[in-house]
This record gives structure tokens, sequence and C-alpha cells, in this order.
């Protein structure tokens, strides 16, 4: 089997989630699923002594990331890019160490599409990436961060689709053509950033559990760099809706509570299934 596009086999019935995928992992002797997936890690199962599979809570403590392998040097970074749902530690009998593999599971159900894959503020993006302080803005005003009141007209006012935010495809061109050529030159970065993550809680591998009208579960498991690559393809360019489009990645205003004025980047993990 290919260790890096094996995928769509049957599982549960039921919606998996990082406690059912943990329990799987724990069987792995007895779970013919947990068993593909460690294939396709590069792992043999039966040549494991010892395997311990733990969810990564969505906030993480100091004292909780040190007990996972984090030293406090490097605990903001982990908890700031923090990727993966679930870690898997492998003692092979062989050599006798210890791998650690970090996973981030996905979970959608067919002809749903989109999945939020990372929600923060503007300032927050920029202190990653460093746009300047015009695409800041711009970034700002789509999201509402900056009312449009502040920056146009009575009459420009007027034609805006949404008093409370401005679409991208509203603003002058050469604002546009600025921040589409950021996030282009930058596409790697970003996508890596929002999938993959950096530090130890970024992710080594994408599971997808996708569920259909009748209750069956299948799944793909990919190495994160195939999946940063897949959703890199494609060029930067406006939404037909005035959001943006980043290669296979659609960022947007949040909107509602309790975060209304943040970005969010969004993907269609059922796409995985279909290209590997």
């Amino acid at each position: 089997m290919d260790k890096r596009t094996i995928g769509s086999l049957t599982a549960i019935g039921g919606f998996l989630n990082e406690v059912n995928i943990c329990e799987m992992f724990q069987n792995y002797a007895n779970d013919a699923n947990a068993q593909n997936w460690l294939s396709v890690m590069g792992y043999d199962h039966s040549k494991i002594q010892d395997l311990t599979a733990i969810g990564i809570p969505p906030r993480i403590s100091k004292s909780n990331a040190t007990k996972l392998g984090i030293t406090s040097e490097k605990f903001e970074e982990a908890a700031r890019f923090k990727k993966a749902d679930i870690q898997v530690k492998i003692e092979i009998v062989l050599d006798g160490l210890l791998y650690v593999e970090n996973i981030s599971l996905k979970k959608a159900n067919r002809g749903a599409g989109f999945n939020q894959v990372d929600k923060r503020p503007v300032s927050t993006y920029k202190s990653f990436w460093h746009f300047n302080e015009r695409i800041e803005e711009t970034l700002k005003l789509f999201t509402g961060e900056i009312l449009p009141e502040n920056r146009f007209s009575p009459d420009q006012l007027s034609n805006l689709s949404d008093q409370r935010r401005v679409f991208l495809n509203e603003l002058p061109n050469e604002e546009v053509a600025e921040l589409i050529h950021f996030f282009e030159s930058n596409k790697v970065l970003v996508i890596t950033d929002i999938l993959r993550g950096r530090g130890g809680f970024s992710a080594d591998w994408f599971l997808v559990t996708r569920m259909n009208k009748s209750g069956e579960v299948d799944w793909t498991i990919l190495d994160i760099n195939s999946v940063c690559n897949f959703y890199c393809e494609g060029v930067t360019q406006l939404s037909p809706r005035g959001s943006l489009k980043i290669g296979r990645v659609t960022m947007q205003r949040k909107g509602g509570t309790p975060d209304p004025t943040s970005l969010q980047f969004k993907i269609n993990p059922l796409e995985l299934f279909d290209r590997f």
C-alpha cells in the first residue's frame, strides 16, 4: 500500500471523534483500521512493543504541555500554533526507541463541504506573517473590525452591500491587488501555518473521517506535507462573494459570536478522498 495516499476504507458506524480514534489506536493489535493507519505512517504493528494514544485538548496549560513532552521554552510557540488533535507514542521492539506522531483530525459529512481550520484576529495574523499596515487595514475593513463609516463617504456607504463590513470586491483595485500579491507570494507559509502549524503540537498527519446518509464512516490519512501541497494548488484570487481564495483555501470573515471580526480559513477536506 502507498504510505502517502491510502484511504477510503470502511470504519465503524457513527462519527469518529478524538476519543474514538485514540481507542482504536490503543487497540491496534485487534483493530484493522488502526493497523492500516500505522502502516501508512510507516510502522509494522506486529513490531510495536508499546503504544499510547492521547487527545490533545484545544487549550493547553504549561503543565499539560510538559507531560506531552514540550519544554517550557517551546511552550508558547506550541500553544499558539497547535494543529494536532491526537498524539500517538510508539515504541518499537527492535530498536527500543520512542516515536511520536501528531495527527490532525477532521470530520465531514458527504455534501457538507467546508471545515474551519484556523480563526484569529487580524492583528494576530499580522504578528505571524508580517504584512504591512495597509493590508492590515484592508483585512480589518473586510472583517468589520474597522467599520466602513470610518473609511467611506456617505455616498460610498450607500453602495456597500453590508454596512458592517466591506467585501474585498468593494475595495479599490490597488488595495485588492496588494492583498492578492501578498497572499500569493506567501501562500506556502500561510497554508502551512493554518494546516500543519509550528512547534511541538504541529501536525505530522491529516486524518479525515466522513459519514454518509446511512451512517457509514470511511476515512483517509495523509502525510501533512502532501495535504499542504494539495491545498496550495491554484492561484490567489477573489471569490464570487468577495472573499479570498488562496489556492484551495477560502479566507472569510468569521461573523457570528463570540468573535465576529476575526478572519477564518476554511477548506473542503472531502476533496482529499477524490484526489488521493
